[in-house]
C-alpha cells in the first residue's frame, strides 16, 4: 500500500527544518507530487510564528514578542529563505557593479547588499508583526505564509531552472499545480486575513514577477535562491499590506 504521506513529508522537508523525509527515503518524485502543498506548509509556519508571538505578547512588550515570533520562523525554516534573499541581493549588487551575479551568489560569504537586504527584511517583519499584535492574535501572518509559498510554484512553472543540484521537481510543475496551490493559499488567506487578501496577493505577485524577470535575464533562469528570496520578500510585503489596510 502506497504511503500517502510522502508528498506531505517531501514538501515539509523542502521548505522547513522539520526532520521528516531525511535519509533518502523521500525523493524528487515525492516532491513533485507535494509541490501543490507548499502553501499549506507556509500556513503552518505562519501559524507557528503567530502563536509564539501572541503567546509571548501576554507577558512581554509587543516588539519583543514579535522578535521571538520571527526568530521561531527563521529556525523552523533553517533560514533557507533568508539565505536565498541574501544571495539574490548580492547578485543584484554584483550586476549593478558590472560583475558576475552568479559568481557573487555562489560565494558563501554574505556581501554588503546581502547583509542590508536580510537586516531590512527582518526589521520590517518584526515591526509589522508587532503592529498586528496590537489588535490581538495576528491571523494575517498565517495568510501571508500561505500566499508567499505560491511564488516558487508559479516561478517553477513559467521559468527554466538554472540552479545547481537536480531541481527536477520543477520539470513537472504545470498550470494545474499552480491552480491547486493558489486555491489552497486563497482559502487560507481569506479565512485568516479577510479582505486584506485583495492587497496581499498583488504584493506577493509583483515580487515573484520581478525576481523571476531578473533571474531569467541575469542567470538564464530561476534558482533555489530566487525561490527563497521571492518567499521572504513576498511574505514581508503581504504583511505590509495587511497592516496598511487594517
Amino acid at each position: 500500500m502506497p504511503d500517502r504521506t510522502r508528498p506531505v513529508r517531501a514538501a515539509l522537508s523542502f521548505l522547513t527544518a522539520v526532520p521528516v523525509g531525511r535519509g533518502g527515503e523521500i525523493g524528487e518524485r515525492d516532491l513533485r507530487r507535494g509541490v501543490a502543498l507548499f502553501p499549506a506548509v507556509g500556513a503552518a509556519i505562519g501559524a507557528l510564528v503567530a502563536l509564539v508571538a501572541w503567546g509571548s505578547a501576554q507577558v512581554l512588550p509587543a516588539f519583543a514578542a514579535a522578535v521571538l515570533g520571527i526568530a521561531f520562523g527563521v529556525a523552523a525554516t533553517a533560514a533557507l529563505h533568508l539565505d536565498g534573499l541574501g544571495d539574490v541581493a548580492d547578485g543584484v549588487g554584483a550586476s549593478l557593479a558590472g560583475g558576475d551575479p552568479a559568481e557573487a551568489m555562489r560565494d558563501p560569504r554574505l556581501g554588503t547588499f546581502g547583509i542590508a537586504a536580510v537586516t531590512l527584511d527582518l526589521l520590517l517583519k518584526v515591526s509589522l508583526l508587532s503592529a498586528l499584535l496590537a489588535g490581538g492574535f495576528p491571523w494575517p501572518v498565517v495568510g501571508a505564509g500561505a500566499l508567499s509559498r505560491v511564488a516558487p510554484v508559479a516561478m517553477a512553472w513559467r521559468l527554466h531552472y538554472a540552479g545547481e543540484g537536480t531541481g527536477t521537481w520543477t520539470d513537472d510543475v504545470r498550470a494545474g499545480t499552480v491552480a491547486i496551490a493558489s486555491l489552497i493559499a486563497l482559502v487560507v488567506a481569506i479565512a485568516t486575513a479577510g479582505v486584506a487578501t485583495l492587497w496581499m496577493l498583488p504584493g506577493v505577485s509583483v515580487v515573484a514577477v520581478l525576481i523571476g524577470w531578473w533571474s531569467n535575464r541575469r542567470l538564464g533562469g530561476v534558482t533555489g535562491d530566487g525561490f527563497g528570496a521571492a518567499i521572504e520578500v513576498g511574505e514581508a510585503l503581504a504583511l505590509l499590506a495587511a497592516v496598511a489596510v487594517r
